[in-house]
C-alpha cells in the first residue's frame, strides 16, 4: 500500500477540511494534535487502494556495488553516440575498469571515507566510470564547475571538507595550490589526481560537525532560488528516490537514459543511478543542448533503423524547449518515437496550450510524460504527477517514496483570496541531507527532529480534491499595493510564454512574452492593450517585451540575469523612456518621422480634428500615480537638478499639461546623459618646433631630417590621469577616445574639446587597451585579474569577469561580435573565450607555460586565432571549441600581436623579442622568411599595403635600438616570400609603442612614432624622411591613437598626461 502525509499548519483558528480526489478513492484519517504553545496542526494521512509494494531502503548492496553492477554481465552500461558506429562499455568491462582505478587510489594513499571533488568538461564514458570507482572506493564524489580557477576551487574544497581532486589530463591545475599525485587513462582519456595544499588563508570547513556516514555526494544548489549552499547528501537520502522512480517508471535493462544533465546538478545523478539501479545504460552525445539542439535531437532519436533511441529523457522545460515544437511533435513526442518516459522539472510545466502543439493527445496513453518536482535540499525529485490529459490541470502529484512528508504553511485568513495557498515543506524521517549553512544554526530550535522539513520557497495551492499545484515563487513575488502580478500569464495566447522581472534599481517591472512567431509592433501593441486591460492599474507592468527566445542558464532553467540584461535598456534616453512607456499603451501615439528636426517634431500641433496622443495630458493618456512615480525615478537618474525631478512628477499629473509640454520640458532640461559634469582641461599654447638637423645612417640607406617642418603639426589639449599612463589609447567612431592608467582610473573623453564623458576607478592599475563593442559597452582588462564591462557614456560598470591573473593584452572581439578571448598572466588558463552576451565561458586553455601579453590575431574565414606567447610559442586555435590545430616554439619571447600581412589572409607576421620578424603560412604556421633587427622587439606590427608598390606589403615596427623599421615583404602570386629592409630611421630613443599610420590624403600617409625618452616623431611613409618632430616632458610607453576625420593623435606619456595633438 503507498501512503503519504499532508501536514497544514494555520497561521489562526481557522478548521480547514481536507477532501481527496474521488478517483483515487482514499481512505481519510484526521488528527488533531495540540501541543501547548505551539501552533494548531491538522495531519491528513492518506492511503491509497493502488497495490505498490513500499520502497525498500535497506537493500543488503549499495546499488553502485561492483559486485551487484557485475551481474548484469554484458549488458551495455554507457553509449557514447558516434559516427559511424557507437562505442559502449557493458556492465562486466566497467567493472574490470573500475577496478584498476581502485588500486590506483589505494596505492596513492587516497583514505576511504575521504570526499573526491571531480573536474570534467562534460559526460564522458571514462567519467561515469571514475564516479563508480570514487563510490566503491567509500568516497563521496563532488562535481566542480569545470572552468573554475585553482584559487577559487582550492577555497570551495576546503568550504566543502574535500581534500583530492581529479581532473582531465588537459585541464591546468595550479600547483600553488594542489600537489600532484598521479596521472592515469581511462578509455584513452587522461586523469590526474591532486591532493590539496594547505596555505596560510585556507579557509575552515563550512561544517561545523562531521559529515553524515554513508556519504554519496557532495553539491551545490545552483543559487537560481537563493544563494549557492552546500549540500551534502548521504545514501539514505538519495536511495529510496532511486527505487521509487525505478517502480514507477517501470525501468528495466531494456532502457536506454540520455545522460545530458550536467554533473554540477543534481538531476545527473539520477540519470546515472537510475541506469545502475535498474541495469539499464546511459547515452551520451558529443554535442550539448545549449551548442546545437538539433544535433542533440539526431543523436537522441536517430533516423536509422539500426541505431537505438532513448527511452527515458530528463530536461527542464526551458532546455526541452530548445529543440522546437515541430521537432517535438514530430520526432519526440510522436506515437513512432522510441521515448517511454519523459520528465520535466526544475521548472513550472508547460501550460495545457503549449502541450497541445506538441502532442496528439493519444500519446498520453503511450508514454509517460511527467511533472516531476523536487529541491537539492532533499536531494533530489520528491513529487511525480503523469499527466492524463492535455487540459486537465498540471498538479505536483504525490510522493515518489513513502518517507517523503508534504507541509503548507498557509498565509493569514484575513486575506481570504489565499484560502489553500501557501508555502510548500517536504520532509522526511530518513532523506536527511546535512546543509551546514543552516543546520549548524543553533536558533533554539530541535536539532534532531523525528521529521525533517525543508522550505522549498514555492507557493502552492492546494484545492478541494485534494490535489496541489505550484502557483510561483516566493521571492519572485513582486506587489504593488498588496496586488500580485501574476494574471499575466492567463491573458496569454496559445504557445506562448510569459514571465516577469523585478528591476530593483529602478523599482520596474518589465514583463516578457516569448513568442515563437516574429510580432509585428501592431500585434505586439494590440496584445500589450488585451493584457493592459485585464489588469488593475497597480497591476500593470511598467515595459512589455516580446522575444522568440528566453536564455537558459548552464543547468538548463531560465537565466532571469541574462533575460534581464536583455530586456534594459542602457541609457536610454529620458524622452525615448516616457515614449516608449506611452508606446506600449497609447494606440494614437505613433513614432514620428525621425527625419522631421526635434524642435519641429515637439512643437508642432495637430488640429482638434486631428488629435495626436501628444497632445492629451499623461492622466488622460492612462497614467496614474503608479507609472508616474516609476517613470520619474528612472528618468531621474539622468538630472542634474532635484527640483527639475519633482516638477516633472507635478507635470505628468496635471492634466493640463500635454505630453508635447512634458516632451519639450524634457529636452531643455539639464541631463546627465546630455550635459555631462567635466573635469578642467588643461589646454596648451599651440607649438610647431623644428627637427634637430643631422642625420641618421643604416644599412646602406641614408635618412636625411628636414631643417624645417614640412607640415603644420600642433597640441589642443592635454588630461591629467594623476598617475603614468602606459595603456595604447582606444577610439569610438571618432567621438571618444578611452584609456586607463597606473592610477588606477578609466576615462573616456571627447576627441575633439577633451571633456570628460565618464571615469571609473577600478581596483587596480590599467596597462591594458580598452575594446569598444557598442557606444554603450566597452570592456577593459585589469592588473586585479579581471575583465570589466562597462558604459563608457554613464561610467556604470556592467559586469565583470575573474580571469586569474593580470591582463596586458587587449580584449579580442570576434567579427561576430558573439565571442570574447582574453589572453592573460593566469596560472590555470591562459587563454579564456567568453561569450558576449552572457559572459559564460566557452572555453579555456593553457598555452606553453608562461603568461601572454601580445593580443590574438584573428582568422575570421577559419572562425580561428592566432597567440604568441611569452614562452615563444605561438599557436592557432579554433574559435569554436579552443582545439589547437597547430602550435611552433620559437626560442625568445613574443611581445608583439601578430598581423596578417595580405588580404588573402594566407601569410600573418609575428616578430620574437630578440629582434627576429618572422612571415609564416597561416594553415601550417611554417616559417616562410624572416629578417633580423638590431635590438629587443616590444613594439607591436603594422602593415600596410600601399598602392605605388603593387606586389609588395610594408610592415612597421619599433625597436629599442632607437629605430623605426619599415620592411617590404613580396606577397605576389608566384613569388617567394622575403623580408627586406625598406628603410629604417633613428628617432632618439627606444621605441616600445607601436608606431600608426596616418592617412592624410589618399595617397599621402605618414607615421607617427613614440620613443622612452619623450620623443614624438612624424615621418614620411615612403622613404621614412622625419617631417615633424617634438619631445614631452614624460617617457612614452603608450601606444597613440589617430582619428583621421579629426587628423588628430591622442598619446599618453608617463608625465601622467594624456595629450591631443594633430595636424
Amino acid at each position: 500500500m503507498e501512503s503519504f502525509k499532508i501536514k497544514i499548519e494555520l497561521e489562526d483558528d481557522t478548521q480547514f477540511t481536507a477532501q481527496t480526489d474521488p478517483a483515487i478513492h482514499a481512505e481519510t484519517s484526521v488528527e488533531h494534535k495540540h501541543d501547548p504553545g505551539s501552533e494548531e496542526t491538522l495531519q491528513i494521512e492518506f492511503k491509497t487502494e493502488i497495490d505498490i509494494e513500499p520502497t525498500i531502503v535497506g537493500e543488503p548492496k549499495k546499488l553502485f556495488d561492483t559486485q551487484r553492477l557485475r551481474e548484469f554481465g554484458d549488458v551495455p552500461f554507457v553509449i557514447k553516440r558516434m559516427e559511424p558506429q557507437d562505442f559502449s562499455i557493458s556492465y562486466r568491462k566497467a567493472v574490470s575498469s573500475v577496478e584498476t582505478i581502485l588500486e590506483r587510489l589505494r596505492r596513492n594513499g587516497v583514505p576511504t571515507g575521504t570526499g573526491i571533488a571531480f573536474r570534467i568538461a562534460n559526460h564522458t564514458p571514462s567519467s561515469c566510470i571514475l564516479i563508480l570507482a570514487i563510490l566503491n572506493h567509500k568516497c563521496h564524489f563532488y562535481c566542480n564547475d569545470k572552468m573554475m580557477l585553482s584559487k577559487a576551487l582550492h577555497w570551495q574544497m576546503y568550504r566543502a571538507g574535500i581534500d583530492y581532486l581529479i581532473v582531465n589530463g588537459h585541464m591546468p591545475v595550479g600547483a600553488v595550490y594542489f600537489q600532484n599525485l598521479d596521472s592515469f587513462l581511462v578509455y584513452n582519456e587522461e586523469y590526474k589526481l591532486f591532493k590539496l595544499k594547505h596555505t596560510a588563508s585556507d579557509p575552515s570547513p563550512e561544517a561545523k560537525g562531521a559529515l553524515p556516514p554513508n556519504m554519496c555526494y557532495t553539491i551545490t544548489t545552483t543559487g537560481t532560488t537563493g544563494a549557492p549552499k552546500l549540500i551534502h547528501v548521504p545514501y539514505e537520502c538519495i536511495a529510496p528516490n532511486i527505487v521509487g522512480l525505478s517502480q514507477k517508471l517501470n525501468i528495466s535493462m531494456a532502457d536506454i537514459i540520455y545522460l545530458g544533465t550536467p554533473c554540477t546538478f543534481d538531476p545527473s545523478v539520477v540519470e546515472l543511478f537510475l541506469a545502475m539501479q535498474n541495469g539499464a545504460a546511459v547515452l551520451i552525445t558529443h554535442y550539448s543542448m545549449r551548442e546545437s539542439p538539433k544535433r542533440v535531437l539526431s543523436a537522441l532519436f536517430p533516423t536509422s533503423v539500426t541505431t537505438p533511441g532513448i527511452t527515458v529523457l530528463q530536461m527542464t522545460p526551458s532546455l526541452f524547449r530548445q529543440f522546437g515544437a515541430n521537432a517535438i511533435r514530430e520526432r519526440i513526442l510522436n506515437s513512432s518515437s522510441t521515448l517511454r518516459v519523459l520528465l520535466l522539472g526544475g521548472e513550472p510545466f508547460p501550460s495545457s496550450s503549449e502541450l497541445a502543439t506538441w502532442m496528439e493527445p493519444q500519446v498520453l496513453f503511450q508514454k509517460q510524460i511527467c511533472n516531476i518536482y523536487g529541491i537539492t535540499e532533499m536531494s533530489c525529485w520528491s513529487m511525480m504527477h503523469v499527466l492524463q490529459s492535455l487540459h486537465s490541470r498540471v498538479h505536483l502529484g504525490t510522493p515518489i517514496d513513502d518517507e517523503t512528508v508534504l507541509r503548507i504553511e498557509f498565509q493569514s485568513k484575513r486575506n481570504l483570496q489565499n484560502v489553500g495557498r501557501g508555502e510548500l515543506w517536504l520532509g522526511s524521517a530518513t532523506r536527511r541531507c546535512y546543509i551546514p549553512e543552516t543546520d549548524d544554526l543553533d536558533n533554539g530550535t530541535d536539532l534532531n527532529p523525528a521529521v525533517l522539513y525543508r522550505a522549498t520557497g514555492d507557493f502552492v495551492r492546494r484545492f478541494e480534491d485534494g490535489s496541489i499545484a505550484y502557483e510561483e515563487r516566493a521571492n519572485d513575488v513582486v506587489k504593488r499595493a498588496g496586488l500580485i502580478t501574476c494574471k499575466i500569464e492567463k491573458c496569454l495566447h496559445s504557445c506562448e510564454l510569459a514571465t516577469c522581472l523585478w528591476l530593483e534599481d529602478l523599482q520596474k517591472l518589465i514583463c516578457c512574452i516569448r513568442s515563437l512567431e516574429p510580432k509585428t509592433k501592431v500585434q505586439r501593441r494590440a496584445q500589450t492593450f488585451e493584457i493592459l486591460s485585464k489588469l488593475m492599474a497597480v497591476e500593470q507592468p511598467d515595459r512589455f517585451v516580446y522575444l522568440q527566445h528566453f536564455p537558459c542558464n548552464a543547468h538548463g532553467k531560465l537565466d532571469k540575469m541574462l533575460l534581464l540584461k536583455e530586456c534594459t535598456l542602457l541609457a536610454q534616453p529620458a524622452q525615448d523612456i516616457l515614449k516608449s512607456f506611452l508606446h506600449d499603451r497609447l494606440e494614437c501615439v505613433d513614432v514620428q518621422n525621425e527625419r522631421t528636426p526635434k524642435k519641429l517634431r515637439l512643437e508642432q500641433t495637430d488640429s482638434l480634428t486631428n488629435l495626436s496622443g501628444y497632445d492629451l495630458s499623461f492622466r488622460h493618456a492612462g497614467g496614474t500615480s503608479f507609472h508616474a512615480i516609476t517613470l520619474c525615478r528612472e528618468i531621474g537618474l539622468q538630472m542634474c537638478i532635484d527640483d527639475e525631478q519633482r516638477h516633472l512628477f507635478e507635470l505628468l499629473l496635471d492634466e493640463k499639461v500635454s505630453l508635447r509640454t512634458v516632451l519639450l520640458f524634457l529636452d531643455n532640461a539639464k541631463l546627465v546623459t546630455h550635459n555631462t559634469k567635466l573635469k578642467p582641461i588643461e589646454p596648451l599654447l599651440s607649438s610647431t618646433v623644428s627637427a634637430a638637423a643631422g642625420s641618421s645612417t643604416s644599412s646602406g640607406l641614408i635618412i636625411t631630417r628636414f631643417e624645417k617642418p614640412a607640415i603644420h603639426f600642433q597640441f589642443y589639449w592635454k588630461v591629467n590621469f594623476n598617475k603614468c599612463i602606459d595603456s595604447p589609447v582606444a577610439q569610438f567612431d571618432s567621438r571618444y577616445v578611452c584609456v586607463g592608467a597606473h592610477s588606477k582610473l578609466l576615462r573616456t573623453l571627447d576627441t575633439l574639446t577633451g571633456r570628460e564623458q565618464s571615469t571609473i576607478k577600478l581596483p587596480d592599475r590599467i596597462e591594458c587597451k580598452v575594446t569598444f563593442l557598442s557606444e554603450q559597452l566597452a570592456m577593459v582588462g585589469c592588473y586585479d585579474g579581471c575583465l570589466y564591462g562597462f558604459n563608457p557614456l554613464t561610467g556604470d560598470i556592467l559586469w565583470n569577469v575573474e580571469i586569474g591573473g593580470m591582463i596586458k593584452a587587449q580584449p579580442f572581439l570576434s567579427s561576430d561580435g558573439s565571442r570574447i578571448v582574453v589572453c592573460s598572466y593566469a596560472e590555470d588558463y591562459n587563454v579564456m573565450c567568453l561569450s558576449t552576451v552572457r559572459q559564460q565561458v566557452l572555453w579555456c586553455m593553457r598555452i606553453g607555460k608562461k603568461a601572454i601579453f601580445a593580443s590574438p590575431l584573428e582568422l575570421v574565414k577559419d572562425q580561428a586565432v592566432i597567440i604568441c606567447t611569452l614562452d615563444g610559442g605561438y599557436a592557432r586555435v579554433s574559435l569554436l571549441d579552443g582545439s589547437v590545430q597547430w602550435m611552433h616554439k620559437c626560442k625568445e619571447p613574443f611581445f608583439a600581436t601578430p598581423v596578417l600581412l595580405d588580404s588573402s589572409a594566407t601569410i600573418f607576421v609575428c616578430a620574437e623579442v630578440a629582434g627576429r620578424v618572422h612571415a609564416c603560412d597561416v594553415n601550417s604556421g611554417q616559417i616562410l622568411a624572416t629578417h633580423a633587427a638590431e635590438g629587443n622587439i616590444f613594439s607591436s606590427l603594422v602593415v600596410k599595403a600601399p598602392p605605388t608598390h603593387m606586389g609588395y606589403t610594408f610592415v612597421l615596427f619599433g625597436c629599442i635600438d632607437h629605430h623605426v623599421y619599415c620592411l617590404r615583404c613580396k606577397t605576389g602570386t608566384g613569388q617567394n616570400t622575403s623580408l627586406e629592409l625598406h628603410w629604417k630611421v633613428d628617432i632618439g630613443g627606444s621605441v616600445y609603442a607601436t608606431p600608426i599610420i596616418m592617412t592624410v590624403e589618399p595617397s599621402d600617409n605618414l607615421v607617427f612614432c613614440c620613443a622612452t625618452d619623450g620623443r614624438i616623431v612624424l615621418s614620411n611613409l615612403g622613404n621614412g624622411q622625419i617631417q615633424w618632430s617634438d619631445k614631452l616632458t614624460g617617457e612614452l610607453f603608450s601606444t597613440p591613437c589617430y582619428v583621421e576625420s579629426l587628423r588628430r593623435v591622442y598619446v599618453g606619456c608617463r608625465d601622467n598626461f594624456l595629450y591631443c595633438m594633430g595636424i
